[in-house]
């Protein structure tokens, strides 16, 4: 090993840790973390963003012996994400052959999507300030292409798929496949569970076909290059994140709103269309947040909270989500739930885990045609809260709530083989 490559890859190690600490000044600036627990809280994220900057720059990024890697899980907490979806990723070569292969499963939705780079740490610096939807597509890569189920994804009795991945379509491959652009970057697996009792994952696998040699080597160029891109990663992840709630929280507090629908190629095969919405809630000790809405027509909506720094809250031993299967309806077909920090009784209980602060997401996705569904929301005080519910509103027994809790612990826990 020549001294130069000793000199570089001490400096991507150098500039590895700078971005770390670049980072932590998301929490340090932020007067709000002079309260010990959000600060407890910024730390716990910064955590997750490593851990995901680390799967997707390090574990999963040999694009000639890929691994499919967790985008985003129960460790990898952050933006906000779906607890219904197992999200999984792959580096990818613009000029190799892939074959992507899903096994046996039952997950409500599957969707493949090809994208360009994602490059957060560079563009959050250009970002419009104030522009909700244009600072998030200032940094997040376009869809390239996308197959999914329900859509054009074929998938066989026991629910497996294979797809191809190429730049051209073999003459001999009848089977679902692809075009992979010059400029893509990775591929991203989405798996939507509705059922979570009942439903299983498909273990996905991504192998290359013309993969050179007999494994991979650590070479210093490979892990230099995995330095720079975990680092930036981390720290544009941190940045842009910030930029984008902060945006959101100025213009949605204590309301919630729906965001135009996205594209309907967005999900793959033109399953329907999908829309995402959300807030960001202040809910004292001894008030409670009622939300009402009338679900869209879709094949699949979910509601979940958030910590100030975009951090999904824990799903694995609180109640802090519902999906269209999990929640109950009214018997005319209304959701009425409650943000509390207190069980209220109210079976469609949103757990606050001791959160003053709280951001609210939810998503329609694949609607037959977009819909505007915007929920209400009333901020009341809890000794008020009987008497302000809708008499409709379904509740549920502390058994009923231990037993809701109980196959949601275990369903989280078999989904990521935790």
């Amino acid at each position: 090993m020549s001294e130069q490559q000793i000199h570089s890859l001490d400096q991507a190690w150098d500039r590895f840790v700078a971005h770390l600490a670049a980072a932590a000044d998301v929490v340090r600036d932020d007067p709000r973390a002079a309260d010990p627990q959000l600060r407890a809280q910024g730390y716990k994220y910064l955590l997750n963003l490593a851990n995901a900057s680390l799967e997707q720059h390090v574990f999963s990024a040999d694009r000639d012996f890929p691994e499919h890697g967790h985008l985003q899980d129960n460790t990898k907490r952050y933006a906000t994400e779906s607890p219904d979806c197992l999200f999984g990723v792959s580096q990818l070569d613009p000029g190799g052959t892939y074959r992507l292969t899903g096994g046996p499963g039952s997950a409500h939705y599957v969707g493949l999507t090809l994208y360009r780079d994602m490059d957060m740490y560079h563009a959050v610096n250009d970002a419009p300030d104030g522009d909700y939807r244009a600072i998030f597509a200032a940094a997040t890569g376009s869809t390239l292409g996308a197959l999914a189920s329900p859509g054009d994804l074929s998938r066989a009795e026991d629910g497996s798929f294979e797809v191809l991945l190429s730049a051209s379509r073999p003459g001999d491959w009848a089977g679902d496949w692809l075009e992979l652009p010059s400029d893509v970057f990775h591929v991203l697996t989405r798996q939507y569970f509705y059922d979570w009792e009942h439903e299983e994952a498909h273990h996905i696998r991504v192998e290359r076909l013309d993969a050179p040699g007999p494994g991979p080597v650590d070479t210093p160029e490979h892990v230099a290059r995995c330095l720079t891109g975990a680092g930036e990663l981390m720290e544009g992840m941190a940045l842009f994140w910030r930029l984008l709630y902060n945006t959101k929280a100025r213009t949605k507090r204590n309301l919630l709103s729906t965001e135009p629908p996205l594209a309907q190629h967005y999900a793959g095969g033109g399953g329907g269309h999908i829309a995402y919405g959300g807030g960001f809630l202040e809910i004292a000790d001894d008030e409670a947040a009622i939300v009402e809405f009338t679900p869209p027509a879709c094949h699949f909506w979910n509601l979940h909270l958030g910590d100030l720094w975009s951090q999904s809250l824990d799903y694995t031993w609180r109640q802090t989500h519902l999906n269209g299967h999990l929640a109950t309806l009214d018997e005319e077909g209304v959701f009425r739930g409650v943000v509390s920090h207190v069980d209220p009784g109210v079976a469609n209980w949103f757990d606050t885990a001791g959160n003053r602060q709280v951001h609210v997401t939810y998503r329609w996705w694949l609607m037959p045609t977009p819909q505007d569904v915007q929920p209400t929301l009333r901020i009341v005080k809890l000794l008020d809260l009987e008497r302000e519910l809708d008499p409709r509103t379904p509740r549920i027994t502390p058994a009923e709530r231990a037993e809701a809790l109980r196959v949601r612990r275990e369903a989280v826990l078999r989904r990521y083989r935790r």
